[in-house]
């Protein structure tokens, strides 16, 4: 099929070469705009269907059979942040945002978090300068295997969460209220100076509670136990020993004060927490799906698709509904042209095809 001018409505006529038949198809990307704009419209926001559901979801039923496809560039950013959220009904998604814009980078579903998913995801991208996580094994091993040289910040605000999981809310022992007391604090460092301030702190507490966190406790004096059964000694204050322990690795690694480092601030401000990831793209996925509970499961993960999409650099919806201009329509209207060969008529309809055969016996 060729171009062979336009109608008086201004639509393109096509014309294939070989029978000398011309075709012209109706303008549908004005339409498909319109119904996608407000597909989109409804599911990315906490409004119910228009009026004439059943007339709207007729119109936006195609919609469902689209799947936006986001191809990471090839840029460097200073910053990414990365996590996983967890949907009800099975399945994990992983994303990757920029740290600093806030835009989707990239997105992957797997079933839970592990080094191959996280790995197989960081080498879709380039490495950059700094990683913003929550901390996970299988994220800071992926991260050591896919960029080598890309340093790790870990989320304070995880950190905090994690103590407060050892030490719960109120602590009972006076140890345990001094240390919470101490990692409550850590959102509120923003310099070296108070950072080392801090790792003095900790050195002190320790200093103070050395001989209570090395106390033991034996099989035979607590029968009781459920671990009696299966060890025979155990540290009496294994929660507290955990948060202490975490708390004291941390700035040895440089994953918990790197965002104070002058080399990686020259480049530009790196954020100590996940927040623009948790607040920006998992709560709103979240959310959406509250607001359409009752999606299937397939609809349910296309509608996490076009949020993460949605949130990337330059989204443009529109590209994954409307055909490219230059390919002729498969469904154009033929008619004879001068110079053609006429259509040849069809087989007529028979009795036989609508009719059954009756047999006499």
């Amino acid at each position: 099929m060729k171009k062979n001018g336009h109608d008086r409505l201004g639509r393109q006529r096509w014309m294939c070469p070989g029978c000398r038949t011309t075709g012209a198809v109706r303008d549908l990307s004005r339409r498909r705009r319109a119904e996608l704009a407000e597909f989109l419209g409804w599911l990315l926001a906490p409004s119910p269907q228009p009026s004439g559901s059943r007339a709207f979801r007729k119109r936006t039923s195609w919609c469902w059979g689209l799947r936006p496809v986001l191809e990471p560039d090839a840029a460097a950013r200073h910053v990414v942040m990365a996590d996983g959220t967890y949907l009800k009904g099975g399945g994990c998604l992983l994303i990757v945002i920029d740290g600093l814009s806030g835009e989707v980078i990239a997105w992957q579903w797997c079933v839970r978090e592990s080094t191959d998913e996280y790995t197989a995801l960081f080498s879709r991208i380039p490495a950059p300068d700094v990683l913003v996580c929550d901390g996970l094994r299988g994220i800071e091993k992926a991260c050591r295997r896919a960029w080598p040289g890309t340093r790790i910040q870990r989320c304070l605000v995880h950190v905090q969460r994690d103590s407060r999981r050892d030490l719960t809310s109120r602590p009972r022992l006076q140890a345990g209220r001094e240390l919470k007391r101490l990692a409550d604090t850590i959102t509120g460092i923003h310099d070296t100076e108070q950072a080392a301030a801090w790792a003095v702190q900790l050195h002190e507490w320790h200093n103070r509670w050395r001989d209570m966190l090395a106390e033991r406790t034996y099989a035979k004096d607590a029968p009781g136990d459920p671990r009696a059964t299966g060890q025979e000694w155990w540290w009496t204050h294994q929660p507290l020993r955990r948060c202490y322990h975490r708390l004291e690795s941390l700035p040895g690694s440089g994953s918990l004060f790197a965002f104070l480092d002058p080399a990686l601030a020259s480049a530009g401000p790196v954020p100590c927490t996940t927040n623009r990831l948790e607040g920006g793209i998992n709560a709103p996925i979240k959310r959406m799906l509250v607001n359409h509970r009752g999606l299937p499961g397939r609809h349910r993960v296309l509608a996490c698709e076009w949020a993460c999409y949605m949130k990337s650099a330059k989204p443009d919806p529109y590209r994954f509904a409307i055909p490219d201009d230059t390919t002729p329509p498969a469904h154009a209207e033929t008619d004879e042209t001068p110079g053609g060969d006429a259509p040849e008529p069809g087989t007529s309809i028979e009795w036989t095809d609508l009719h059954m055969p009756v047999f006499n016996t």
